[in-house]
């Protein structure tokens, strides 16, 4: 498939404070290859969220880098929930991964490059040998 008839999608997410007394949107690239959200960290440390840890990411020529991760209340397509999140420097894509996708029960619509609510997770029964 050609790249460009592949296309981009983009989302507006609204990042909350930890306590959800003050919010503020921001332009997210959709990425179900990334499995954090990445939000710009002096963003998350203006709304009050603070790094839990440290974690370990690669990049695409192989190269480890260190970011601070942790946890927010994110909405998406009027699905609201907490997720994961790495504190994005400056030279950082903006992304909403796919955990979040996950949790939010959003999913990709190819044709219009938007997102869309699902409303479910998706649920496998046990199949005995």
């Amino acid at each position: 498939m050609h790249p460009k008839s592949m296309g981009i999608v983009h989302c507006t997410a609204t990042l909350f404070s930890p306590d959800r007394s003050r919010s503020v949107n921001v332009n997210l690239l959709v990425d179900t290859g990334s499995t954090l959200t990445w939000i710009p960290e002096e963003l998350a440390a203006d709304l009050g969220l603070r790094p839990m840890g440290i974690a370990e990411f690669q990049t695409g020529d192989g190269t480890t880098i260190h970011r601070p991760i942790g946890e927010a209340f994110l909405e998406v397509a009027g699905r609201r929930q907490t997720v994961p999140i790495a504190f994005a420097r400056p030279e950082d894509a903006r992304v909403l991964g796919v955990t979040a996708m996950e949790t939010l029960t959003l999913e990709v619509n190819p044709t219009t490059r938007t997102l869309r609510a699902t409303g479910k997770y998706l649920y496998l029964r046990f199949a005995p040998n």
